[in-house]
Protein backbone atom coordinates (compact mmCIF):
# COMPACT_ATOMS: atom_id res chain seq x y z
CA UNK A 1 0.00 0.00 0.00
CA UNK A 2 0.84 3.64 -0.47
CA UNK A 3 2.52 3.66 3.45
CA UNK A 4 3.95 0.59 3.46
CA UNK A 5 2.57 0.08 6.76
CA UNK A 6 -1.04 -1.74 7.63
CA UNK A 7 -1.40 1.28 10.47
CA UNK A 8 -0.82 4.64 7.84
CA UNK A 9 -2.82 2.97 5.90
CA UNK A 10 -5.17 2.77 8.87
CA UNK A 11 -4.63 6.30 9.16
CA UNK A 12 -5.50 7.50 5.79
CA UNK A 13 -8.75 5.59 5.42
CA UNK A 14 -9.85 7.72 8.40
CA UNK A 15 -8.50 10.60 6.83
CA UNK A 16 -10.69 10.37 3.97
CA UNK A 17 -13.89 9.48 5.80
CA UNK A 18 -13.46 12.15 7.75
CA UNK A 19 -13.68 14.70 4.89
CA UNK A 20 -17.17 13.25 4.49
CA UNK A 21 -18.12 13.77 8.01
CA UNK A 22 -18.07 10.24 8.58
CA UNK A 23 -17.21 8.37 11.81
CA UNK A 24 -15.16 5.41 10.64
CA UNK A 25 -16.75 3.46 13.40
CA UNK A 26 -19.96 3.59 12.03
CA UNK A 27 -19.04 3.14 8.71
CA UNK A 28 -17.46 -0.30 9.34
CA UNK A 29 -20.26 -1.66 11.32
CA UNK A 30 -22.52 -0.78 8.42
CA UNK A 31 -20.29 -2.55 6.03
CA UNK A 32 -20.40 -5.21 8.48
CA UNK A 33 -24.57 -5.92 9.11
CA UNK A 34 -24.87 -5.68 5.29
CA UNK A 35 -21.84 -7.14 3.89
CA UNK A 36 -21.33 -4.01 1.57
CA UNK A 37 -17.75 -2.45 0.24
CA UNK A 38 -16.56 1.10 -0.53
CA UNK A 39 -14.72 1.38 -3.98
CA UNK A 40 -14.47 3.81 -6.62
CA UNK A 41 -12.21 7.00 -6.36
CA UNK A 42 -12.26 7.16 -2.23
CA UNK A 43 -11.12 3.42 -2.11
CA UNK A 44 -8.63 4.17 -5.13
CA UNK A 45 -7.26 7.18 -2.68
CA UNK A 46 -7.06 4.65 0.41
CA UNK A 47 -4.51 1.93 -1.24
CA UNK A 48 -2.22 5.35 -3.45
CA UNK A 49 -0.21 8.53 -2.70
CA UNK A 50 -2.32 10.19 -5.59
CA UNK A 51 -3.77 13.43 -4.63
CA UNK A 52 -7.41 14.40 -5.27
CA UNK A 53 -10.71 15.03 -4.01
CA UNK A 54 -13.32 12.61 -4.71
CA UNK A 55 -16.72 13.87 -5.05
CA UNK A 56 -18.48 11.53 -3.74
CA UNK A 57 -18.08 8.02 -1.25
CA UNK A 58 -19.62 5.13 -3.19
CA UNK A 59 -20.71 1.99 -1.35
CA UNK A 60 -21.72 -1.52 -2.62
CA UNK A 61 -24.40 -3.13 -1.15
CA UNK A 62 -26.19 -6.92 -1.66
CA UNK A 63 -29.28 -6.79 -3.17
CA UNK A 64 -30.92 -8.21 -0.05
CA UNK A 65 -29.44 -5.04 2.28
CA UNK A 66 -30.94 -2.44 0.28
CA UNK A 67 -33.11 -0.92 3.00
CA UNK A 68 -31.41 -1.88 5.95
CA UNK A 69 -27.98 -0.14 4.13
CA UNK A 70 -30.18 3.27 3.66
CA UNK A 71 -31.55 3.35 6.90
CA UNK A 72 -27.97 2.88 8.39
CA UNK A 73 -26.50 5.74 6.10
CA UNK A 74 -29.08 8.02 7.60
CA UNK A 75 -29.08 6.48 11.07
CA UNK A 76 -25.44 6.38 11.46
CA UNK A 77 -23.94 8.56 9.48
CA UNK A 78 -26.27 11.20 9.44
CA UNK A 79 -27.19 11.72 5.98
CA UNK A 80 -30.17 12.82 3.94
CA UNK A 81 -32.20 10.57 1.39
CA UNK A 82 -32.15 12.90 -1.66
CA UNK A 83 -33.17 10.43 -4.47
CA UNK A 84 -33.19 7.19 -6.04
CA UNK A 85 -33.16 5.34 -9.08
CA UNK A 86 -33.49 1.97 -11.10
CA UNK A 87 -30.44 2.94 -13.80
CA UNK A 88 -27.28 1.92 -14.77
CA UNK A 89 -24.46 3.21 -13.23
CA UNK A 90 -21.06 3.31 -14.48
CA UNK A 91 -22.63 1.21 -17.58
CA UNK A 92 -22.45 -2.08 -15.26
CA UNK A 93 -24.81 -4.50 -15.53
CA UNK A 94 -24.40 -5.90 -12.22
CA UNK A 95 -26.36 -2.80 -10.68
CA UNK A 96 -30.10 -2.55 -9.72
CA UNK A 97 -30.45 0.97 -8.40
CA UNK A 98 -28.70 3.94 -7.14
CA UNK A 99 -29.83 6.08 -3.65
CA UNK A 100 -28.14 9.80 -3.23
CA UNK A 101 -27.84 10.73 0.21
CA UNK A 102 -25.71 13.53 1.14
CA UNK A 103 -24.89 16.15 4.19
CA UNK A 104 -24.15 19.61 3.55
CA UNK A 105 -21.79 19.51 0.46
CA UNK A 106 -21.04 15.52 1.05
CA UNK A 107 -22.35 13.15 -1.19
CA UNK A 108 -22.91 9.12 -0.90
CA UNK A 109 -23.89 6.84 -3.87
CA UNK A 110 -25.60 3.22 -1.85
CA UNK A 111 -25.23 1.18 -4.95
CA UNK A 112 -27.39 -1.77 -4.51
CA UNK A 113 -25.99 -4.61 -7.32
CA UNK A 114 -28.37 -7.59 -8.45
CA UNK A 115 -26.60 -10.29 -6.62
CA UNK A 116 -25.11 -10.86 -2.94
CA UNK A 117 -21.63 -10.07 -3.46
CA UNK A 118 -21.26 -7.12 -3.57
CA UNK A 119 -17.42 -6.97 -4.23
CA UNK A 120 -18.08 -9.10 -7.37
CA UNK A 121 -19.88 -6.18 -8.92
CA UNK A 122 -16.54 -4.04 -9.12
CA UNK A 123 -14.24 -6.33 -12.06
CA UNK A 124 -17.64 -4.96 -14.20
CA UNK A 125 -15.57 -1.50 -13.85
CA UNK A 126 -13.81 0.76 -17.01
CA UNK A 127 -10.42 -0.52 -16.03
CA UNK A 128 -7.94 -1.58 -13.48
CA UNK A 129 -7.26 1.32 -11.71
CA UNK A 130 -10.49 0.92 -9.25
CA UNK A 131 -10.71 -2.51 -8.89
CA UNK A 132 -10.07 -1.42 -5.36
CA UNK A 133 -12.53 -2.12 -2.37
CA UNK A 134 -12.62 -1.46 1.29
CA UNK A 135 -14.12 -4.05 3.50
CA UNK A 136 -15.37 -4.04 7.33
CA UNK A 137 -11.98 -5.72 7.90
CA UNK A 138 -9.51 -4.35 5.26
CA UNK A 139 -8.57 -3.09 1.83
CA UNK A 140 -7.99 -5.13 -1.18
CA UNK A 141 -6.28 -3.78 -4.38
CA UNK A 142 -6.81 -6.31 -7.89
CA UNK A 143 -3.54 -4.99 -9.95
CA UNK A 144 -0.93 -3.42 -7.16
CA UNK A 145 1.76 -3.81 -9.94
CA UNK A 146 -0.33 -1.76 -11.84
CA UNK A 147 -2.36 0.65 -9.51
CA UNK A 148 0.23 1.49 -7.50
CA UNK A 149 2.20 3.35 -10.51
CA UNK A 150 -0.57 4.83 -10.88
CA UNK A 151 -1.42 2.56 -14.20
CA UNK A 152 -4.35 0.82 -15.46
CA UNK A 153 -5.31 -1.34 -18.13
CA UNK A 154 -9.11 -1.15 -20.06
CA UNK A 155 -11.55 -3.28 -19.01
CA UNK A 156 -13.64 -3.42 -22.92
CA UNK A 157 -17.03 -5.48 -22.82
CA UNK A 158 -16.90 -5.14 -26.74
CA UNK A 159 -14.10 -4.77 -29.19
CA UNK A 160 -14.27 -1.35 -28.75
CA UNK A 161 -11.36 1.27 -29.52
CA UNK A 162 -11.49 4.97 -27.00
CA UNK A 163 -13.03 6.55 -29.85
CA UNK A 164 -15.88 4.27 -29.88
CA UNK A 165 -16.35 3.13 -26.04
CA UNK A 166 -20.04 5.19 -24.44
CA UNK A 167 -19.75 8.27 -23.34
CA UNK A 168 -20.20 7.53 -19.56
CA UNK A 169 -16.60 5.23 -20.28
CA UNK A 170 -14.79 8.00 -22.07
CA UNK A 171 -15.74 10.49 -19.52
CA UNK A 172 -14.41 8.24 -17.13
CA UNK A 173 -11.28 7.53 -18.42
CA UNK A 174 -10.60 11.39 -19.24
CA UNK A 175 -11.10 12.03 -15.47
CA UNK A 176 -8.43 9.69 -14.39
CA UNK A 177 -5.93 10.65 -16.50
CA UNK A 178 -6.70 13.88 -15.21
CA UNK A 179 -5.92 12.98 -11.95
CA UNK A 180 -2.67 11.38 -13.20
CA UNK A 181 -3.07 7.78 -14.16
CA UNK A 182 -1.99 6.12 -17.44
CA UNK A 183 -4.56 3.98 -19.14
CA UNK A 184 -4.16 2.02 -22.52
CA UNK A 185 -6.23 -0.80 -23.49
CA UNK A 186 -3.04 -3.19 -24.27
CA UNK A 187 -1.00 -4.12 -21.18
CA UNK A 188 1.89 -4.50 -23.36
CA UNK A 189 2.38 -1.26 -23.87
CA UNK A 190 3.69 -0.05 -20.42
CA UNK A 191 7.56 -1.57 -21.03
CA UNK A 192 7.84 -3.45 -17.68
CA UNK A 193 4.55 -5.70 -18.91
CA UNK A 194 5.65 -5.99 -22.70
CA UNK A 195 6.85 -9.45 -22.01
CA UNK A 196 4.56 -10.03 -20.02
CA UNK A 197 3.17 -14.17 -19.96
CA UNK A 198 -0.64 -13.77 -21.30
CA UNK A 199 -3.28 -15.96 -19.47
CA UNK A 200 -0.38 -16.28 -16.19
CA UNK A 201 0.83 -13.08 -15.24
CA UNK A 202 -1.07 -10.91 -12.64
CA UNK A 203 -0.95 -7.81 -14.31
CA UNK A 204 -2.67 -9.51 -17.61
CA UNK A 205 -5.78 -8.71 -17.94
CA UNK A 206 -6.68 -12.17 -19.43
CA UNK A 207 -5.70 -13.80 -16.83
CA UNK A 208 -8.28 -15.43 -15.21
CA UNK A 209 -8.00 -14.33 -11.39
CA UNK A 210 -9.98 -14.98 -8.29
CA UNK A 211 -9.99 -12.40 -4.60
CA UNK A 212 -7.90 -15.45 -3.09
CA UNK A 213 -5.25 -15.76 -5.22
CA UNK A 214 -2.43 -14.21 -3.94
CA UNK A 215 -2.20 -12.00 -6.65
CA UNK A 216 -3.80 -9.21 -5.19
CA UNK A 217 -3.03 -6.82 -2.32
CA UNK A 218 -5.11 -7.44 0.54
CA UNK A 219 -3.92 -5.61 4.21
CA UNK A 220 -6.22 -6.13 6.94
CA UNK A 221 -6.19 -2.76 9.02
CA UNK A 222 -9.00 -2.57 12.22
CA UNK A 223 -8.43 -5.08 14.86
CA UNK A 224 -11.31 -7.97 14.79
CA UNK A 225 -12.86 -9.73 16.92
CA UNK A 226 -11.87 -13.12 17.68
CA UNK A 227 -14.79 -14.96 16.05
CA UNK A 228 -14.71 -12.99 13.44
CA UNK A 229 -10.88 -13.92 12.60
CA UNK A 230 -12.49 -16.79 10.04
CA UNK A 231 -13.29 -13.76 7.76
CA UNK A 232 -10.54 -12.12 7.42
CA UNK A 233 -9.03 -11.63 4.28
CA UNK A 234 -11.66 -11.63 1.20
CA UNK A 235 -13.65 -14.97 2.49
CA UNK A 236 -17.52 -14.01 1.65
CA UNK A 237 -16.53 -11.63 -0.83
CA UNK A 238 -14.77 -13.93 -2.90
CA UNK A 239 -14.78 -13.68 -6.96
CA UNK A 240 -14.09 -15.21 -10.11
CA UNK A 241 -12.89 -12.92 -13.18
CA UNK A 242 -11.65 -11.89 -16.19
CA UNK A 243 -11.30 -8.71 -18.21
CA UNK A 244 -12.27 -7.91 -21.54
CA UNK A 245 -10.73 -7.26 -24.36
CA UNK A 246 -7.94 -7.43 -27.25
CA UNK A 247 -5.74 -10.63 -26.63
CA UNK A 248 -2.53 -9.94 -25.46
CA UNK A 249 -1.12 -12.41 -27.80
CA UNK A 250 -3.42 -11.46 -31.04
CA UNK A 251 -4.71 -8.02 -31.23
CA UNK A 252 -7.27 -9.41 -33.61
CA UNK A 253 -9.05 -12.21 -31.32
CA UNK A 254 -11.16 -10.46 -28.55
CA UNK A 255 -11.90 -11.91 -25.12
CA UNK A 256 -15.07 -11.34 -23.37
CA UNK A 257 -14.55 -10.94 -19.95
CA UNK A 258 -16.82 -12.26 -16.94
CA UNK A 259 -17.36 -12.11 -12.98
CA UNK A 260 -18.46 -14.43 -11.09
CA UNK A 261 -19.25 -14.65 -7.21
CA UNK A 262 -17.93 -18.42 -5.53
CA UNK A 263 -21.41 -18.50 -3.57
CA UNK A 264 -23.05 -18.58 -7.70
CA UNK A 265 -20.27 -20.72 -8.93
CA UNK A 266 -20.62 -23.50 -6.11
CA UNK A 267 -24.50 -23.78 -7.26
CA UNK A 268 -23.82 -25.53 -10.51
CA UNK A 269 -21.43 -27.68 -9.00
CA UNK A 270 -23.11 -30.38 -9.17
CA UNK A 271 -21.80 -33.52 -5.83
CA UNK A 272 -22.73 -36.87 -7.22
CA UNK A 273 -24.97 -39.09 -4.69
CA UNK A 274 -23.02 -41.27 -2.89
CA UNK A 275 -24.97 -44.89 -1.78
CA UNK A 276 -24.21 -46.59 1.44
CA UNK A 277 -22.89 -50.03 1.56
Amino acid sequence: MRSGTPEETASRVREILANFDINPQHLLDLLRTTRGIVSGSAALLMVTDMDFKPGDLDIYIPASQDQTALLLVQRRLGYQLKKSSARSYENNADIKRVHLLTKGRNKIHVVTTKGENAAATIFRFHSTIVMNLLTAWGIYCAYPSLTLKRKGVANLPTLLNDLSLSIRSRTCYEKYRSRGVTLENDVRKFPEHAAHICHASAECPHTVRSTSDGKGLYVELFNQPPHEVQRQEMGEYTTVWMLGGPMCSSGNTFCTGFNKSLASIMKTVRVPATRSN
